[in-house]
């Protein structure tokens, strides 16, 4: 019995010198920058439009054949609609059947944004449009809406209405606002946001040049309409940020500590400028400290 005892005791002890060995190595494995994944990125399965259409397991929006690039969507399962994001269009579909019934809204970018935008060299096609970005639900009856308005982003607020089975989908047009700190100006830009108690919150470009990338909010309660974002400094806070995405994820029974998660991916600063890794990050913004004044921390995902 008491050889048995200390043999498990022995091997109880060597496993124990053996867990920082291998906490060594883990940690290591983790802190490895992230270079050169693209090409390991290959799908295990890849479905053409057609075998999709043969599998029987898709349902095609026959609204996208006016050729469109859908870069945003929203669930609305209170009322059982989809709202998308398109060129120039925002989309509102059943969810029961997609191609019956559906409502669409155009809004292109202004006649001069489109002037200016081809004149500094842009693309008449693919960037010099109202491209949507954001689609957000700000209340129960609204919808706030941000296009990058031929690298001029404008926001606007769609009225659904209040009443499930008669819904309006109108954009006023009256009330129009500048989308700087909301929404990218690139229609290809990384982006993200999240709206939370009527504040919108983003990961986005500040500038025409998409060089300029911070933590924005904007919107809340009529009373408190302002923005916040991360300190303008010559030494950038984020450093050319390619945000995935947002998300407000409570830490406690108490609403102050509630905080908005940001991942995104940035170039390293440390080294030379020719030798840059990416690294993973995730940015946490506490809400309760937004009130007053933007105090914004962000660390490696890695850790």
């Amino acid at each position: 019995m008491n050889a048995n005892k200390d043999e498990r005791l022995k091997a109880r002890s060597q496993d124990f010198h053996l867990f920082p060995a291998l906490m060594m190595l883990s940690i290591a494995m983790l802190f490895l920058p992230v270079i050169g994944t693209s090409k390991q990125n290959i799908p295990r399965l890849k479905l053409t439009y057609k075998d999709l259409l043969l599998s029987n397991s898709c349902i095609p929006f026959l609204g996208s054949s006016e050729g469109l690039d859908f870069q945003t969507l929203l669930l609305d399962e209170e009322r059982g609609r989809l709202l998308l994001g398109a060129k120039d269009h925002i989309f509102l579909l059943s969810l029961v059947d997609l191609n019956k019934n559906f409502k669409k809204i155009y809004w292109p970018a202004a006649k001069e944004r489109v002037e200016l935008c081809k004149l500094a060299g842009k693309d008449a096609n693919t960037e010099c449009a109202n491209f949507i970005r954001v689609l957000q639900p700000y209340n129960k009856t609204h919808i706030y809406v941000c296009g990058t308005g031929a690298f001029h982003p404008i926001c606007g607020y769609i009225d659904l209405g209040v009443y499930k089975e008669d819904v309006i989908f109108k954009l006023d047009t009256h009330n129009l606002e500048s989308g700087r700190l909301k929404c990218p100006f690139d229609p290809q830009q990384p982006f993200a946001s999240v709206m939370t108690d009527e504040y919108l919150y983003s990961g986005t470009a500040s500038d025409f040049l998409g060089k300029d990338t911070a933590f924005t909010r904007s919107l809340g309660p009529t009373h408190d309409h302002h923005y916040i974002r991360t300190d303008i400094s010559e030494h950038y806070w984020l450093n050319g940020a390619k945000f995935i995405g947002t998300f407000p994820i409570p830490d406690t029974y108490n609403p102050d500590d509630d905080k908005i998660y940001f991942f995104f991916r940035e170039s390293s600063q440390e080294g030379s400028t020719s030798d840059k890794t990416i690294l993973s990050r995730v940015g946490r913004v506490y809400t309760a400290w937004t009130r007053n004044m933007c105090t914004d921390t962000y660390f490696d995902m890695r850790q």
